[in-house]
C-alpha cells in the first residue's frame, strides 16, 4: 500500500538531508498515544537539526505544526510530536543505545516509496 501524502513528505524531506535509516512504523493497534512512528538517523547533531528542520518546514507547508518538538539544542535527538505521528531524529550511537523500535515490534512496518538517488 503506498503510503499517505504526508507520511510520503516526511520521508522525502529526511531523505533530502540524507537521513539513514528511515522508518515507518504503524503502531496503531499498539499505542494508545500515536499511530506512527518514524526513526530515521543522521551522522551528527547537525545534520539531525537539518532533518528535523526539513520535516518542519515541508509538513509546515502542508498546515501542519508540530504539538511540541524536544532536544533540538543538543541535536543527538530530537523528538517532533505531530499527536498521531511521533518522528525520532537520532545520531546512530543514540539510536542504538535505545533501541526503541524494538519497543514497538509489534507494530507493522510500512513500506518506503523508492528513492530516487537510487535510480541514478
Amino acid at each position: 500500500m503506498p503510503l499517505d501524502e504526508r507520511l510520503a513528505c516526511v520521508v522525502e524531506a529526511a531523505r533530502s538531508k540524507k537521513a539513514r535509516q528511515i522508518r515507518l512504523i504503524d503502531v496503531q493497534n499498539v499505542a494508545s498515544f500515536a499511530d506512527i512512528f518514524a526513526f530515521m538517523s543522521g551522522s551528527s547533531d547537525r545534520q539531525n537539526r537539518a532533518i528535523a528542520e526539513a520535516i518542519f518546514e515541508a509538513l509546515r507547508e502542508h498546515g501542519e505544526r508540530p504539538v511540541s518538538q524536544e532536544g533540538d539544542a543538543a541535536g543527538d535527538w530530537i523528538l517532533m510530536d505531530y499527536g498521531d505521528l511521533i518522528v525520532h531524529v537520532m545520531n546512530e550511537n543514540t539510536r542504538n543505545y535505545y533501541k526503541l523500535e524494538d519497543l514497538w515490534k509489534m507494530g507493522r512496518e510500512m513500506e518506503l516509496p523508492p528513492d530516487p538517488a537510487d535510480r541514478q
